[in-house]
């Protein structure tokens, strides 16, 4: 089984890089790659992904991300393509709206959730011309996230069921 391992080249200390670093699991689920600085949030937020048995891959900033994504994007690499994104906006190097613009080169359609603490209406905007699925200003309750997660693997055609009733995520 291969493990994919995002290195941020700007860690000194292996140790501290393998604590921070987590493989994809061996559940069977689909990959999510998952982008937030926070190494807290982070954490908090590949336990919850990872608890509805997604497999999640986790990169630091935008940088580790697209470096990541790089071979899947470029060289048309299906392991290094993952199901789903999930971004924080404000990352540094790259950020996630960057990211989005990126993953428009992938031979299929990646959606991509942005997440954001700095939620002002431009970038909501921004980020729904670029292509993303929503975009979840923090705080947000993680049944919200694990609902964005879910309408952006739904099949196309299929209408997640807040469209039903006029309302977004």
């Amino acid at each position: 089984m291969t493990q994919h391992v995002i290195v941020n080249r700007r860690e000194q200390s292996d140790a501290a890089r393998r604590k921070r670093k987590r493989n994809v699991p061996a559940k069977e689920g689909p990959t999510v790659l998952l982008v937030e600085d926070d190494p807290d949030m982070r954490e908090m937020l590949a336990s919850v992904l990872r608890a509805e048995g997604y497999g999640v891959v986790e990169a630091a900033d935008g940088d580790d991300a697209l470096e990541w994504l790089g071979d899947g994007v470029l060289d048309g690499e299906p392991s290094r393509l993952p199901a789903a994104i999930v971004s924080d906006i404000c990352l540094p190097y790259f950020s996630g709206l960057d990211i989005l613009e990126g993953v428009q080169l992938a031979p299929r359609r990646l959606p991509v959730i942005l997440i954001t603490g700095f939620g002002d209406p431009e970038t909501h905007a921004r980020a729904r011309e670029l292509g993303a699925v929503c975009v979840l200003d923090k705080p947000f309750a993680m049944e919200d996230l694990r609902s964005a997660v879910q309408a952006a693997l739904r099949p196309r055609g299929q209408r997640p069921p807040w469209a039903r009733d006029g309302h977004e995520v």
